[in-house]
């Protein structure tokens, strides 16, 4: 659709595959700086890329300016100098302008200087009515196409900084669950020093603590790819996330990505409208006023002599196969442009409604997370317990563990599945979440 719909759809699939955590260090590696989500979606529409989108739809409108202006008059000053082998007239001559037996100067000289201006001006050409209209459609196509951009672009935003937020969060989740464990593995050291227990056990506890630290280190590699994203979307070095809040929900709009298809089909039918009226008569009002100078080729003597006309040309054209060809061309581009049309409409409405019909079922998941988490806490301080005293194996509570930490995964991707729905809602919508997110 448009542009930033690469990067954002890159984001929104990365964060889809996120599994695991990060690792604490990644906190100490940028400098604390921390931006409001406000100051991140102003900085991604300040970026080159805007700018130079901006431009596009500027330039858009200059085309338009460009179209109109060739139904003006042209009028073109000009000079020459021309050099003949023999001599010759500077414009016709009725044969009582010189006195031939009185020795008068003949105006034909040898070299003639010429000077002058020239007026043309279109009376009637359709073809380039039809240009107009055309042009005037894709500059809209520009402005919506700018919009659409900037959408993108905050949406990305919005959608990369819930992505860091959820990463971020597992981190913490993971920091919560290796203190736990730590603490439980030096209880378990005791055990096996006084032979209590056997050293397998403490050696589980271990391989548990070593499988996080991995998840640890896969974890801060994503993380760094979405710091890049930020960067990349706002030119800020993101060390942290940004808290948000959904001030209002988004209000349904028509679908931008279907205007700017609509505005593109539009244009392919004035181009196939245009193609025909290239055929049509086209009426020109023409003329000049010519100054000519030079020295007469029997005394040498310098005259001068004007010359000017206006004129009404009615242009046809009888026969052209390129028009033909042109003709045929735009229609084919016509016909594509209403299928991709018709393509994308099915496409975005399809999406709307997946994407409506989930926000419910992930607030349900929101929920249910919740309760799980809760729940799930509490099975593990009775775990915890129930292997201090030996009533309960290492199994079953490491079993626990991460029952907690996968509680804490399902709300925090819950709350991530949320802001994606949103940001992707705002691309359909053409929103700008600059208004609504807080």
């Amino acid at each position: 659709m448009m542009p930033l719909m690469p990067l954002f759809l890159k984001i929104l699939h990365k964060m889809a595959r996120l599994g695991g955590a990060a690792a604490l260090w990644l906190l100490l590696a940028f400098p604390a700086h921390a931006f409001t989500i406000q100051e991140m979606l102003a900085a991604a529409a300040r970026q080159p890329g805007v700018a130079a989108s901006e431009l596009a739809a500027r330039e858009g409108h200059l085309r338009e300016q460009a179209a109109i202006a060739a139904l003006f008059p042209r009028i073109n000053a000009f000079g020459k100098a021309e050099f003949y082998n023999s001599p010759t007239n500077p414009r016709p001559m009725p044969p009582t302008e010189v006195n031939v037996q009185a020795g008068e100067s003949i105006p034909f000289s040898y070299n003639l200087l010429r000077y002058g201006l020239t007026l043309d001006v279109p009376l009637f050409v359709k073809s380039l009515y039809d240009l107009k209209d055309k042009a005037a459609l894709l500059a809209q196509k520009a402005s919506l196409a700018y919009t659409l951009d900037l959408s993108s672009r905050k949406a990305a935003v919005v959608a990369a900084n819930s992505g860091l937020a959820y990463l971020l969060g597992l981190d913490g989740a993971i920091d919560a669950r290796l203190a736990s464990l730590a603490k439980t593995s030096e209880d378990l050291a005791l055990k096996v020093q006084s032979g209590r227990t056997a050293e397998v056990e403490l050696l589980k506890v271990d391989n548990a603590i070593n499988d996080l630290k991995a998840q640890k280190n896969d974890l801060a590699a994503k993380i760094l790819d979405l710091r890049k994203d930020l960067e990349t979307l706002t030119g800020l070095e993101v060390s942290e996330p940004a808290p948000m809040v959904l001030t209002r929900a988004l209000a349904p709009a028509p679908f931008l990505g279907e205007k700017i298809a609509e505005e593109e089909t539009a244009a392919a039918r004035e181009e196939w409208q245009r193609s025909k009226s290239a055929r049509y008569p086209g009426l020109f009002l023409s003329g000049s006023i010519t100054g000519n100078e030079g020295e007469a080729y029997n005394t040498d003597e310098g005259f001068y002599r004007n010359y000017g006309f206006v004129g009404l040309t009615l242009q046809m054209p009888l026969f052209d196969q390129t028009l033909t060809t042109a003709q045929k061309i735009a229609r084919t581009q016509l016909r594509k442009a209403d299928k991709e049309l018709a393509a994308t409409r099915i496409a975005l409405a399809a999406q709307e409604k997946d994407l409506k019909g989930k926000l419910p079922v992930i607030e349900e998941s929101q929920a249910i997370a919740a309760r799980s988490l809760a729940n799930s806490k509490q099975i593990l301080k009775v775990a915890r317990l129930a292997l201090e005293t030996g009533r309960t194996t290492t199994e079953d509570y490491l079993l626990h563990e991460a029952q907690v930490l996968a509680a804490r995964a399902a709300l925090a991707q819950a709350d991530n599945d949320r802001w994606r729905v949103i940001s992707q809602l705002a691309v359909i919508y053409g929103a700008d979440l600059q208004e609504v997110v807080q």
